[in-house]
């Protein structure tokens, strides 16, 4: 341990958003592994991981790369094979996780030292991994958080499955005749109602830490990574793995699909399952997504060259039914799972999109045809017309599964959020512009004719400028 003291003797501990207070050589050699129990709360580790991680990569910020090849990720490598070693707590990866998400999200500095904590996770979570075995790193990268519930007698109370920290959710991932156990313990408020004699400030105090993580209640550690943006930690091969096997079907949650079968993550097993239970596989349901655009694509057109004025037509009627499919579907996708997680898919804001859009189409369509109104009728075509924005390019979805075609919609994502941050500028651009040379041309132009000059210069019709140029002096 000398040497590990004398690494580690010129690192600081630092909060995320102050500068790192300095730290004696006392102190850091008192700073010795965390000691996680299998028993220990969510709420009990990530403190224990949060301390440890911002004091071993102190007030130097590095990469990925230098912990996993060089010396400064000695320390962090020693907490990953203390872990593997002595403590087999379901909630490590899960914490590292939602760590990453706050150091993420903390008030940014002037070190880079949150970015640094944030790989630091990433990194002991992927290590920590590659000391477990198959069925292990299921359990812990599945699993999800319970999620607590109030009872009739005010105590907090959550539903778990076969699993000790399992949860058991309402809608389709709850079985429909559950019985409920407490598991407060697990997730740390137990201790609130065991201790009550200690005061109000405890029972806050879980209680903050209750509402603080809350968000990620119903979810397993491969969601939160979703959340968090632990790319680093999603693309190394151990979960990749996982993912995979889960996309072909070789890890399911669902035995069967009948009103008693509870969600665990399982290996597939072909001599105990249900076939039924195969639909939910993603590559299968990604199939029948595909089919089930394409042919709403092709009732949509239909739609719109048979064009019925007055009373439903066959086609328009499938539509109809196609559309009400589809947003039932999606709305038990948000329930399932949950608006945090649910935000992260780049194709969500077109499904509410069709969905919005559709909707709209028949409450106009049906008071155009009860009121008999043709005006009414046709503004519904012109909002269904609308649909097709949202429509045709929700078809590239199904492309996208292609490596290269996949690649692009991360690079459109970050390009949209970029014009965005941008068009500010534009703004205030515009605005000056459209001021001085409004005053220059107030003998010849309009406002509205200035405006709309500048707004087609503005968006890329530079020879109309040099046109119209002549007349503003």
């Amino acid at each position: 341990m000398g040497s590990v003291s004398a690494e580690i003797h010129s690192l600081h501990s630092a909060k995320s958003s102050l500068p790192p207070p300095s730290m004696d050589s006392n102190t850091m050699d008192h700073v010795g592994i965390p000691n996680i129990g299998t028993d220990e709360s969510l709420f009990e580790v990530i403190p224990k991981l949060s301390s440890f991680i911002s004091t071993a990569v102190g007030d130097i910020a590095y990469s990925f790369e230098q912990m996993r090849y060089g010396s400064r990720g000695h320390r962090l490598r020693q907490l990953v094979h203390a872990l593997a070693e002595d403590s087999h707590n379901p909630f490590i990866i899960v914490a590292l996780m939602i760590l990453k998400w706050e150091f993420t999200n903390a008030a940014d500095d002037d070190w880079g030292l949150n970015e640094s904590r944030g790989t630091a996770c990433e990194f002991v979570a992927w290590q920590f991994l590659c000391h477990l075995n198959q069925r292990e790193t299921i359990e812990f990268l599945l699993e999800e958080l319970p999620i607590p519930q109030r009872t009739s007698t005010n105590s907090i109370e959550v539903e778990r499955g076969t699993s000790d920290f399992a949860t058991s959710r309402d809608m389709e991932t709850t079985p429909l005749l559950s019985g409920s156990s407490t598991a407060l313990y697990r997730l740390g408020l137990g201790k609130a109602s065991q201790r009550g004699d200690t005061g109000e400030q405890s029972i806050s105090a879980e209680a903050h830490s209750l509402h603080r993580y809350a968000r990620f209640f119903g979810l397993n550690a491969l969601e939160v990574a979703v959340i968090a943006q632990a790319k680093r930690f999603l693309s190394q091969r151990v979960v990749q793995r996982v993912v995979n096997d889960i996309w072909n079907g070789e890890i399911v949650f669902w035995d069967s699909l009948t009103v008693h079968s509870k969600k665990k993550p399982h290996i597939f097993n072909r001599r105990t399952a249900d076939p039924y239970s195969r639909l939910r596989v993603p590559v299968y349901r990604k199939m029948f997504e595909a089919a089930f655009f394409l042919s709403l694509l092709l009732l949509y057109y239909s739609v719109l060259v048979e064009r019925k004025q007055h009373g439903l037509g066959f086609f328009e009627t499938l539509m109809d039914v196609w559309i009400a499919a589809f947003a039932y579907d999606e709305l038990s996708g948000l329930v399932d799972a949950g608006v945090l997680f649910y935000q992260m898919d780049f194709w969500s804001l077109w499904n509410l999109g069709i969905i919005s859009v559709g909707v709209s189409f028949i409450i106009t369509r049906v008071i155009g045809l009860a009121r008999g109104d043709n005006y009414v009728i046709d503004i519904s075509f012109d909002i269904l017309s609308l649909e097709a924005l949202f429509l045709v390019p929700r078809i590239c979805s199904l492309v996208s599964l292609n490596s290269y075609f996949g690649s692009l919609i991360p690079v459109l994502k970050e390009m949209t959020k970029a014009f965005f941050r941008f068009m500010p500028v534009v703004v205030v651009l515009y605005i000056g512009f459209l001021t001085t040379f409004t005053m220059l041309a107030r003998d010849r132009l309009s406002l509205k004719e200035m405006s709309w000059m500048l707004v087609k210069v503005f968006f890329g019709s530079g020879a109309l400028g040099l046109v119209g140029g002549g007349t503003i002096p």
